[in-house]
Protein backbone atom coordinates (compact mmCIF):
# COMPACT_ATOMS: atom_id res chain seq x y z
CA UNK A 1 0.00 0.00 0.00
CA UNK A 2 1.19 3.29 -0.99
CA UNK A 3 1.88 5.54 1.69
CA UNK A 4 0.45 8.62 1.94
CA UNK A 5 2.98 11.97 1.26
CA UNK A 6 3.54 14.25 4.49
CA UNK A 7 4.36 17.85 4.83
CA UNK A 8 5.71 19.18 8.40
CA UNK A 9 3.35 21.74 10.51
CA UNK A 10 5.18 24.61 9.19
CA UNK A 11 5.43 24.47 5.78
CA UNK A 12 1.59 23.67 5.31
CA UNK A 13 1.14 27.00 7.98
CA UNK A 14 3.47 28.72 5.54
CA UNK A 15 1.40 27.21 2.29
CA UNK A 16 -1.95 28.24 3.53
CA UNK A 17 -0.41 32.02 4.77
CA UNK A 18 1.07 32.50 0.78
CA UNK A 19 -2.44 31.88 -0.41
CA UNK A 20 -4.00 34.34 1.86
CA UNK A 21 -1.11 36.60 1.80
CA UNK A 22 -1.79 36.42 -2.49
CA UNK A 23 -5.36 37.05 -1.71
CA UNK A 24 -5.14 39.82 0.14
CA UNK A 25 -1.98 41.19 -2.48
CA UNK A 26 -4.26 40.63 -5.70
CA UNK A 27 -7.59 42.19 -3.59
CA UNK A 28 -5.38 45.44 -2.41
CA UNK A 29 -4.17 45.87 -5.98
CA UNK A 30 -7.47 46.19 -7.54
CA UNK A 31 -8.80 48.15 -4.43
CA UNK A 32 -5.74 50.63 -5.76
CA UNK A 33 -6.53 50.46 -9.57
CA UNK A 34 -9.72 51.46 -8.89
CA UNK A 35 -8.60 54.49 -6.34
CA UNK A 36 -5.98 55.51 -9.31
CA UNK A 37 -9.00 55.15 -11.97
CA UNK A 38 -11.25 57.76 -9.39
CA UNK A 39 -8.44 60.20 -9.19
CA UNK A 40 -8.01 60.14 -13.01
CA UNK A 41 -11.21 60.81 -13.68
CA UNK A 42 -11.57 63.65 -10.84
CA UNK A 43 -8.63 65.52 -12.15
CA UNK A 44 -9.27 65.36 -15.62
CA UNK A 45 -12.89 66.58 -15.04
CA UNK A 46 -11.32 69.32 -13.03
CA UNK A 47 -9.37 70.07 -15.74
CA UNK A 48 -11.24 69.58 -18.44
CA UNK A 49 -14.09 71.72 -16.20
CA UNK A 50 -11.14 74.58 -16.16
CA UNK A 51 -10.95 74.37 -19.83
CA UNK A 52 -14.69 74.62 -20.68
CA UNK A 53 -15.03 77.67 -18.09
CA UNK A 54 -12.94 79.53 -20.05
CA UNK A 55 -14.10 78.56 -23.44
CA UNK A 56 -17.15 79.74 -23.18
CA UNK A 57 -15.89 82.67 -21.39
CA UNK A 58 -13.97 83.52 -24.36
CA UNK A 59 -17.04 83.16 -26.68
CA UNK A 60 -19.17 85.49 -24.35
CA UNK A 61 -16.34 87.83 -25.04
CA UNK A 62 -16.95 87.74 -28.53
CA UNK A 63 -13.53 86.38 -29.48
CA UNK A 64 -13.33 84.07 -32.94
CA UNK A 65 -13.27 80.06 -32.26
CA UNK A 66 -9.52 79.98 -34.20
CA UNK A 67 -8.14 81.64 -31.61
CA UNK A 68 -9.37 79.71 -28.68
CA UNK A 69 -8.05 76.40 -30.72
CA UNK A 70 -4.69 75.33 -29.22
CA UNK A 71 -3.42 73.43 -26.03
CA UNK A 72 -5.96 71.12 -24.81
CA UNK A 73 -8.94 72.67 -26.74
CA UNK A 74 -8.42 70.54 -30.15
CA UNK A 75 -11.63 71.84 -32.40
CA UNK A 76 -14.16 74.14 -31.61
CA UNK A 77 -17.40 74.08 -33.80
CA UNK A 78 -20.92 75.96 -34.10
CA UNK A 79 -23.47 73.50 -34.20
CA UNK A 80 -26.84 73.61 -34.95
CA UNK A 81 -29.44 74.60 -31.81
CA UNK A 82 -31.18 71.79 -32.32
CA UNK A 83 -28.92 69.06 -32.05
CA UNK A 84 -29.63 66.39 -29.52
CA UNK A 85 -27.81 67.81 -26.50
CA UNK A 86 -28.81 64.95 -24.14
CA UNK A 87 -25.64 63.34 -26.29
CA UNK A 88 -23.32 65.72 -24.24
CA UNK A 89 -20.75 65.39 -22.42
CA UNK A 90 -18.55 62.50 -24.75
CA UNK A 91 -15.67 61.25 -22.84
CA UNK A 92 -13.39 58.66 -24.67
CA UNK A 93 -10.01 57.41 -24.46
CA UNK A 94 -8.33 58.39 -27.86
CA UNK A 95 -4.45 57.41 -29.25
CA UNK A 96 -3.08 60.34 -30.85
CA UNK A 97 0.70 59.91 -32.45
CA UNK A 98 3.18 62.48 -31.32
CA UNK A 99 5.54 63.02 -34.08
CA UNK A 100 8.19 64.51 -31.57
CA UNK A 101 8.63 61.68 -29.71
CA UNK A 102 7.32 59.05 -32.63
CA UNK A 103 4.92 57.27 -30.18
CA UNK A 104 1.43 57.23 -29.63
CA UNK A 105 0.35 58.46 -26.26
CA UNK A 106 -3.48 57.77 -25.35
CA UNK A 107 -5.80 61.40 -24.37
CA UNK A 108 -8.92 61.53 -23.08
CA UNK A 109 -10.63 63.33 -25.07
CA UNK A 110 -13.98 65.00 -23.84
CA UNK A 111 -16.68 66.67 -26.30
CA UNK A 112 -18.88 69.26 -24.29
CA UNK A 113 -21.61 71.60 -25.67
CA UNK A 114 -21.11 74.98 -24.88
CA UNK A 115 -23.60 77.78 -25.56
CA UNK A 116 -22.45 81.71 -25.43
CA UNK A 117 -24.46 84.47 -26.67
CA UNK A 118 -27.50 82.39 -28.15
CA UNK A 119 -25.37 80.11 -30.36
CA UNK A 120 -24.69 76.83 -29.59
CA UNK A 121 -20.14 75.10 -29.95
CA UNK A 122 -19.70 71.37 -29.78
CA UNK A 123 -15.75 72.20 -28.19
CA UNK A 124 -13.49 69.07 -28.24
CA UNK A 125 -10.77 68.44 -25.37
CA UNK A 126 -8.14 66.70 -25.16
CA UNK A 127 -5.47 65.38 -22.37
CA UNK A 128 -2.31 63.58 -21.94
CA UNK A 129 -3.24 60.70 -19.56
CA UNK A 130 -0.26 57.83 -20.73
CA UNK A 131 1.55 58.76 -17.45
CA UNK A 132 -1.69 58.67 -15.55
CA UNK A 133 -1.80 54.90 -16.78
CA UNK A 134 1.49 53.81 -16.39
CA UNK A 135 1.38 54.69 -12.87
CA UNK A 136 -2.02 52.51 -12.41
CA UNK A 137 -0.68 49.73 -14.73
CA UNK A 138 2.05 49.70 -12.29
CA UNK A 139 0.29 48.32 -9.20
CA UNK A 140 -0.66 45.50 -11.30
CA UNK A 141 3.22 44.21 -12.88
CA UNK A 142 4.58 44.89 -9.02
CA UNK A 143 2.00 42.92 -7.46
CA UNK A 144 3.92 39.22 -8.97
CA UNK A 145 7.65 40.43 -8.87
CA UNK A 146 6.57 41.54 -5.20
CA UNK A 147 4.96 38.20 -4.44
CA UNK A 148 7.55 36.29 -5.41
CA UNK A 149 9.91 37.96 -3.56
CA UNK A 150 8.19 38.09 -0.35
CA UNK A 151 7.23 34.07 -0.52
CA UNK A 152 11.29 33.55 -1.42
CA UNK A 153 11.80 35.53 1.90
CA UNK A 154 9.27 33.55 3.84
CA UNK A 155 10.46 30.44 2.66
CA UNK A 156 13.96 31.14 3.48
CA UNK A 157 13.31 32.49 6.97
CA UNK A 158 11.15 29.32 7.45
CA UNK A 159 13.84 27.26 6.16
CA UNK A 160 16.29 28.63 8.64
CA UNK A 161 14.19 28.91 11.91
CA UNK A 162 12.62 25.71 11.86
CA UNK A 163 15.43 24.08 13.46
CA UNK A 164 15.63 26.36 15.92
CA UNK A 165 12.10 26.79 16.88
CA UNK A 166 11.34 23.04 16.12
CA UNK A 167 14.13 21.76 18.01
CA UNK A 168 12.27 21.15 21.36
CA UNK A 169 10.04 19.25 19.07
CA UNK A 170 11.95 16.95 17.59
CA UNK A 171 13.46 16.52 21.24
CA UNK A 172 10.19 15.59 22.65
CA UNK A 173 9.47 12.55 19.36
CA UNK A 174 12.77 11.72 20.48
CA UNK A 175 12.01 10.66 23.66
CA UNK A 176 8.45 9.29 22.53
CA UNK A 177 10.59 6.94 20.35
CA UNK A 178 13.04 5.61 22.78
CA UNK A 179 10.21 5.68 25.45
CA UNK A 180 10.08 1.97 27.05
CA UNK A 181 7.43 0.62 28.93
CA UNK A 182 9.06 -0.70 32.30
CA UNK A 183 12.16 1.01 31.37
CA UNK A 184 14.71 2.33 34.41
CA UNK A 185 16.12 4.84 32.32
CA UNK A 186 14.15 8.26 33.55
CA UNK A 187 12.73 10.08 30.52
CA UNK A 188 14.64 13.60 30.40
CA UNK A 189 12.73 16.72 30.00
CA UNK A 190 12.68 19.12 27.38
CA UNK A 191 13.24 22.54 28.49
CA UNK A 192 11.33 24.84 26.05
CA UNK A 193 8.63 27.98 26.55
CA UNK A 194 6.65 27.05 23.46
CA UNK A 195 3.02 26.51 24.88
CA UNK A 196 1.94 23.68 22.70
CA UNK A 197 5.07 22.16 23.05
CA UNK A 198 4.93 22.29 27.04
CA UNK A 199 1.22 20.88 26.66
CA UNK A 200 2.31 18.45 24.62
CA UNK A 201 5.76 17.13 26.66
CA UNK A 202 2.86 17.36 30.08
CA UNK A 203 0.96 15.08 28.13
CA UNK A 204 3.35 12.54 27.05
CA UNK A 205 4.69 12.66 30.90
CA UNK A 206 1.42 11.91 32.55
CA UNK A 207 0.42 9.26 29.62
CA UNK A 208 3.85 7.08 30.59
CA UNK A 209 3.18 7.75 33.72
CA UNK A 210 0.24 5.76 33.54
CA UNK A 211 1.44 3.36 30.81
CA UNK A 212 4.86 2.05 33.23
CA UNK A 213 2.20 1.91 36.30
CA UNK A 214 -0.53 -0.36 34.08
CA UNK A 215 2.48 -2.22 32.87
CA UNK A 216 3.94 -2.82 36.39
CA UNK A 217 0.39 -3.50 37.79
CA UNK A 218 -0.05 -6.08 35.00
CA UNK A 219 3.96 -7.61 35.02
CA UNK A 220 3.46 -7.76 39.32
CA UNK A 221 0.26 -10.05 38.62
CA UNK A 222 1.43 -12.06 36.04
CA UNK A 223 4.77 -12.84 37.41
CA UNK A 224 2.93 -13.94 40.48
CA UNK A 225 0.20 -15.97 38.90
CA UNK A 226 3.05 -17.99 36.80
CA UNK A 227 5.26 -17.95 40.04
CA UNK A 228 2.97 -19.12 42.21
CA UNK A 229 0.72 -21.59 40.38
CA UNK A 230 4.30 -23.42 39.01
CA UNK A 231 4.01 -24.78 42.82
CA UNK A 232 0.55 -26.34 43.01
CA UNK A 233 1.30 -27.64 39.62
CA UNK A 234 4.92 -29.43 40.28
CA UNK A 235 2.80 -31.20 43.67
CA UNK A 236 0.00 -32.03 41.48
CA UNK A 237 2.87 -33.69 38.95
CA UNK A 238 4.75 -35.30 41.67
CA UNK A 239 1.87 -36.57 43.08
CA UNK A 240 0.87 -37.66 40.19
CA UNK A 241 3.94 -39.38 38.96
CA UNK A 242 3.83 -41.20 42.61
CA UNK A 243 0.72 -42.85 42.17
CA UNK A 244 1.21 -44.17 38.72
CA UNK A 245 4.06 -46.30 40.18
CA UNK A 246 1.74 -47.38 42.75
CA UNK A 247 1.09 -51.16 42.61
CA UNK A 248 -2.56 -51.10 44.03
CA UNK A 249 -3.68 -48.61 41.16
CA UNK A 250 -6.72 -50.15 38.79
CA UNK A 251 -6.00 -49.56 35.63
CA UNK A 252 -8.82 -47.89 35.41
CA UNK A 253 -8.13 -45.36 38.12
CA UNK A 254 -3.93 -45.32 35.85
CA UNK A 255 -5.59 -43.71 33.34
CA UNK A 256 -7.47 -40.93 34.55
CA UNK A 257 -4.18 -39.78 36.89
CA UNK A 258 -1.75 -39.95 33.50
CA UNK A 259 -4.31 -37.58 32.25
CA UNK A 260 -4.50 -35.41 35.43
CA UNK A 261 -0.21 -35.59 35.10
CA UNK A 262 -0.67 -34.91 31.33
CA UNK A 263 -2.78 -31.79 32.06
CA UNK A 264 -0.69 -30.64 34.87
CA UNK A 265 2.38 -30.01 32.59
CA UNK A 266 0.33 -28.94 29.34
CA UNK A 267 -1.09 -26.14 31.86
CA UNK A 268 2.65 -25.33 33.40
CA UNK A 269 4.22 -25.32 30.15
CA UNK A 270 1.06 -23.22 29.11
CA UNK A 271 1.80 -20.44 31.77
CA UNK A 272 6.02 -20.68 31.00
CA UNK A 273 5.58 -20.06 27.09
CA UNK A 274 2.75 -17.08 27.69
CA UNK A 275 5.10 -15.40 30.36
CA UNK A 276 7.47 -15.78 27.95
CA UNK A 277 5.81 -14.33 24.82
CA UNK A 278 4.28 -11.12 26.97
CA UNK A 279 8.45 -10.29 28.25
CA UNK A 280 9.26 -10.64 24.27
CA UNK A 281 6.43 -8.50 22.96
CA UNK A 282 7.38 -6.18 26.25
CA UNK A 283 11.03 -5.58 25.10
CA UNK A 284 12.74 -7.18 27.99
CA UNK A 285 15.24 -9.04 25.83
CA UNK A 286 17.69 -6.52 24.85
CA UNK A 287 20.84 -8.28 24.86
CA UNK A 288 21.03 -7.60 20.99
CA UNK A 289 24.31 -8.96 19.59
CA UNK A 290 25.89 -9.81 15.60
CA UNK A 291 25.46 -13.67 16.70
CA UNK A 292 27.53 -16.52 14.08
CA UNK A 293 24.73 -19.53 14.31
CA UNK A 294 26.97 -22.32 12.78
CA UNK A 295 28.00 -23.46 16.72
CA UNK A 296 24.35 -22.42 18.38
CA UNK A 297 22.86 -24.65 15.69
CA UNK A 298 25.11 -27.65 15.88
CA UNK A 299 24.65 -27.45 19.88
CA UNK A 300 20.89 -27.57 19.55
CA UNK A 301 21.28 -30.61 16.90
CA UNK A 302 23.55 -32.28 18.87
CA UNK A 303 20.98 -31.92 21.78
CA UNK A 304 18.25 -33.44 20.41
CA UNK A 305 19.83 -35.98 17.89
CA UNK A 306 19.04 -38.87 20.33
CA UNK A 307 15.19 -37.57 20.29
CA UNK A 308 15.28 -37.69 16.45
CA UNK A 309 16.77 -41.14 16.13
CA UNK A 310 14.13 -42.58 18.63
CA UNK A 311 11.63 -41.25 15.81
CA UNK A 312 13.74 -42.80 13.06
CA UNK A 313 14.92 -39.17 11.76
CA UNK A 314 18.44 -37.81 10.47
CA UNK A 315 19.45 -34.45 10.87
CA UNK A 316 21.05 -33.17 7.88
CA UNK A 317 22.97 -29.81 8.18
CA UNK A 318 24.78 -27.43 5.19
CA UNK A 319 25.64 -24.73 7.35
CA UNK A 320 27.64 -21.24 6.03
CA UNK A 321 30.34 -19.88 9.03
CA UNK A 322 28.98 -16.59 7.65
CA UNK A 323 25.54 -16.67 8.50
CA UNK A 324 24.56 -14.42 11.82
CA UNK A 325 21.72 -12.07 12.95
CA UNK A 326 21.49 -9.59 15.30
CA UNK A 327 19.80 -10.93 17.54
CA UNK A 328 19.25 -11.52 22.01
CA UNK A 329 21.37 -15.02 21.61
CA UNK A 330 18.75 -16.25 24.20
CA UNK A 331 15.81 -15.67 21.71
CA UNK A 332 17.74 -17.17 18.40
CA UNK A 333 17.80 -20.35 21.16
CA UNK A 334 14.05 -20.64 21.47
CA UNK A 335 14.02 -20.12 17.41
CA UNK A 336 15.97 -23.04 17.54
CA UNK A 337 14.53 -25.06 20.06
CA UNK A 338 10.98 -24.56 18.58
CA UNK A 339 11.79 -25.15 14.80
CA UNK A 340 13.70 -28.52 15.62
CA UNK A 341 11.53 -29.55 17.88
CA UNK A 342 8.83 -28.89 15.80
CA UNK A 343 10.54 -30.70 12.52
CA UNK A 344 11.32 -33.89 15.01
CA UNK A 345 7.00 -33.91 16.23
CA UNK A 346 5.88 -33.79 12.63
CA UNK A 347 9.01 -34.99 10.72
CA UNK A 348 8.59 -38.60 8.72
CA UNK A 349 11.29 -41.11 8.04
CA UNK A 350 10.56 -40.42 4.67
CA UNK A 351 13.35 -38.31 4.59
CA UNK A 352 15.48 -36.53 6.67
CA UNK A 353 15.51 -33.02 8.35
CA UNK A 354 17.78 -30.34 6.38
CA UNK A 355 19.21 -27.47 8.31
CA UNK A 356 21.26 -25.07 5.70
CA UNK A 357 22.17 -21.47 5.94
CA UNK A 358 23.70 -18.96 3.68
CA UNK A 359 25.09 -15.78 4.28
CA UNK A 360 21.20 -14.46 4.00
CA UNK A 361 18.80 -17.48 4.86
CA UNK A 362 18.45 -19.97 7.57
CA UNK A 363 16.54 -23.11 5.98
CA UNK A 364 15.09 -25.94 8.05
CA UNK A 365 12.53 -28.82 6.75
CA UNK A 366 11.23 -32.15 7.31
CA UNK A 367 9.11 -34.75 5.18
CA UNK A 368 5.57 -34.61 6.16
CA UNK A 369 1.97 -35.01 5.31
CA UNK A 370 0.68 -31.40 4.48
CA UNK A 371 -1.00 -29.21 6.79
CA UNK A 372 -4.74 -29.59 7.53
CA UNK A 373 -5.04 -25.35 8.02
CA UNK A 374 -3.83 -23.01 6.17
CA UNK A 375 -0.52 -21.29 6.44
CA UNK A 376 -2.18 -17.64 7.32
CA UNK A 377 -3.04 -19.57 10.37
CA UNK A 378 0.35 -21.09 10.89
CA UNK A 379 2.20 -18.58 12.90
CA UNK A 380 -1.24 -17.57 15.31
CA UNK A 381 -1.80 -18.38 18.91
CA UNK A 382 -3.62 -21.52 19.50
CA UNK A 383 -3.09 -22.74 16.09
CA UNK A 384 -2.13 -26.36 15.84
CA UNK A 385 -0.95 -28.40 12.28
CA UNK A 386 -2.38 -31.58 14.45
CA UNK A 387 -3.91 -33.12 17.20
CA UNK A 388 -1.29 -33.59 19.16
CA UNK A 389 -2.06 -33.42 22.75
CA UNK A 390 1.67 -32.53 22.86
CA UNK A 391 1.27 -29.44 21.38
CA UNK A 392 0.44 -26.26 23.01
CA UNK A 393 -0.03 -24.58 19.60
CA UNK A 394 2.41 -21.74 20.71
CA UNK A 395 5.80 -22.65 19.07
CA UNK A 396 5.77 -20.99 15.98
CA UNK A 397 3.41 -17.98 16.97
CA UNK A 398 6.60 -17.60 19.87
CA UNK A 399 8.70 -18.16 17.19
CA UNK A 400 6.97 -15.40 14.81
CA UNK A 401 6.75 -12.86 17.78
CA UNK A 402 10.49 -13.13 18.36
CA UNK A 403 11.16 -12.59 14.39
CA UNK A 404 8.88 -9.17 14.46
CA UNK A 405 10.92 -7.98 17.68
CA UNK A 406 14.31 -8.62 16.23
CA UNK A 407 13.17 -7.28 12.85
CA UNK A 408 13.48 -11.27 10.62
CA UNK A 409 11.27 -12.44 8.31
CA UNK A 410 9.92 -15.91 8.64
CA UNK A 411 8.03 -17.69 6.17
CA UNK A 412 6.72 -21.24 5.49
CA UNK A 413 6.07 -23.22 2.48
CA UNK A 414 5.02 -26.92 1.51
CA UNK A 415 7.05 -28.49 -1.29
CA UNK A 416 8.12 -32.13 -2.56
CA UNK A 417 6.28 -33.28 0.53
CA UNK A 418 8.30 -31.22 2.75
CA UNK A 419 7.73 -28.41 5.74
CA UNK A 420 9.82 -25.87 4.48
CA UNK A 421 10.60 -22.83 7.52
CA UNK A 422 12.66 -20.06 6.11
CA UNK A 423 14.22 -17.18 8.26
CA UNK A 424 15.71 -14.38 6.26
CA UNK A 425 16.90 -11.13 7.86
Amino acid sequence: MQSKRTFNLLSRITFFYLIFTFVVFYFNAKLLTKEADEFIDSDLNRRFGWIEGRVEHHLKKGRSIDSLIGGSVSNIQEISSHCKKTDYPITEDITIYHPEIERNLIHRRKVVLVEANGKFYRVSMDKEVQNYYYFRDDIFEYLIPSFIVLVILIVAFNVLLQGYFLRPFRRILEAMQNFKVGGSKEVEKVSTTTKEFVDMQDLFTNMIERIDADYNHLKEYTEDVAHEIQTPLAIIRNKSESLLFSEKLEEEDAKMIKTIYDEANHLSKLGTTLNLITKIENGEFTDIKTLYTIEEIRNQVEAVEELAQLKSLSIEMKLDEEHALNIDPYLFDIILKNLLKNAIRYGTAEGPIKIETTSTEFRISNYGAPLNISKDQLFKRFVKGSESAQSLGLGLALVAKICSVSGLKISYGYERKQHVFLLKK
